[in-house]
């Protein structure tokens, strides 16, 4: 099981190199960064646990790494969530098939998730990861990811980086920025705006003084195929040979190359890994893009 030591491979862009950390090489059950934010939990002992509940989205690249989690552990899954339509579940590919597959329950809720849990009782046979593993235990794990970079930057005598990792619930953003304060982190938000993400940084720790700098994305829509981040991703994927996430990685990229100019830092870029939601977005992109003008 390999939850550390990911290469460091480049290419370049706009006639720069830019450094891609790929963490998507990590162990491929838990989906990429989801190795490095659930480490914590995959390395340590629970004995008086059996049952795992947490809550996001059907097609969360979390779902199916906690999934993962749960099925070494020998944990039973509960996954809060909205109601996905029933051609979903009867269609069920990617994360949401790779949960069904490892037994996780379902509850449906119908009304905003962070308050029905803020709300629920966790008993002590349960163990609650937040959505997007947004708590202090992922620190755990990225800690790892930080040593690694540092690491990378004394062999290869880079004083300062630039690196850039979008965001969901920007913990790994956060954390890496408390870890790594001699270097910049960049972020975008790619699920809510950038207010969202200060929000889930402020839950962290109220106190924090050294934030991600944010570079706004106010023009596209969570999981929302666009024709121009398909061109952007399209072309990132041939130039670097290398394939990424068709969620975050277009936004992220397309937010990355718009503000290059104003970054005079070496880049390295976080690659989260998530490919095995690639399945059904890839879907999406074939059906509305390929071959249309």
């Amino acid at each position: 099981m390999q939850l550390t030591n990911s290469p460091v491979d480049n290419f370049i862009l706009q006639d720069r190199q830019i450094l891609v950390k790929r963490d998507e090489l990590l162990d491929q059950r838990f989906n990429g960064n989801k190795a490095r934010k659930l480490a914590y939990y995959i390395t340590n002992s629970f004995p008086t646990i059996d049952t795992l509940i947490s809550y996001g989205g059907t097609q969360s690249n979390m779902l199916s790494a906690l999934s993962e989690l749960a099925k070494i552990k020998s944990w039973s899954l509960i996954y809060y969530c909205y109601k996905p339509s029933q051609m979903a579940l009867n269609n069920s590919h990617g994360n949401l098939a790779t949960a069904l597959h490892n037994g996780t329950q379902f509850n449906y809720v119908d009304k905003d998730l962070d308050s029905f849990m803020a709300k629920s009782t966790i008993q002590q046979n349960q163990l609650l990861i937040h959505q997007g593993a947004r708590q202090a235990e992922s620190q755990f794990g990225i800690q790892q990811l930080a040593n690694e970079i540092n690491q990378y930057c004394l062999t290869n005598l880079i004083d300062k980086l630039a690196l850039f990792i979008p965001s969901g619930t920007g913990a790994s953003a956060y954390y890496l920025q408390k870890l790594l304060p001699q270097h910049i982190v960049y972020t975008t938000n790619c699920v809510g705006t950038a207010e969202y993400l200060l929000k889930q940084w402020r839950s962290l720790d109220s106190n924090a003084t050294i934030l991600p700098i944010i570079l706004p994305n106010e023009s596209f829509r969570f999981a929302t195929p666009d024709k121009l981040l398909w061109k952007t991703i399209d072309h990132i994927t041939q130039i670097s040979q290398i394939e990424f996430d068709l969620v975050y990685d277009p936004v992220g990229w397309h937010i990355l190359i718009n503000n290059m100019h104003a970054i005079e830092l070496p880049i390295m870029y976080i690659h989260c890994g998530g490919l095995i939601g690639n399945h059904s977005m890839q879907k999406r992109y074939d059906y509305l893009f390929t071959n249309k003008s």
